[in-house]
């Protein structure tokens, strides 16, 4: 009887085991990533990768909505959740700084008028 070597489950079967086994998940790595999303997205640099998630490192990753699985392992399905939600939220401050360039162009009393009622609206939705 041949006796086969049995493979690690997860080794290199797996598209996560061969990250794993490749280091996608270094210190190296993952600065490369959000190095490159940073110049990508137009955003600061991002800070020093440690061997350790430092505050500095996940309060960036927060700020600008970047998810831990694709920091840690390159996930091309979570990198496109990423830009998809990146470019709605984009779509949701575009009407505003529309709305701020009209409220611009009103008259004083206009401009009255329409603060008044955002203050309105705000105090009826505790904000």
């Amino acid at each position: 009887m041949v006796k086969t070597k049995q493979k690690h489950p997860g080794h290199r079967e797996s598209a996560l085991g061969r990250l794993i086994s490749d280091g996608a998940s270094s210190s190296r790595q993952i600065s490369r990533r959000l190095q490159w999303l940073a110049a990508e997205w137009g955003i600061e640099a991002p800070p020093k990768v440690g061997r350790t998630m430092s505050e500095k490192l996940t309060a960036y990753c927060k700020r600008h909505g970047i998810s831990f699985d694709w920091m840690l392992d390159g996930s091309l399905a979570v990198l496109k959740k990423m830009v998809d939600e990146r470019r709605r939220q984009e779509a949701l401050a575009l009407p505003a700084a529309v709305i701020v360039a009209r409220y611009q162009q009103l008259d004083p009393e206009q401009k009255a008028e329409v603060t008044a009622e955002i203050y309105r609206i705000m105090a009826e939705h505790d904000l």
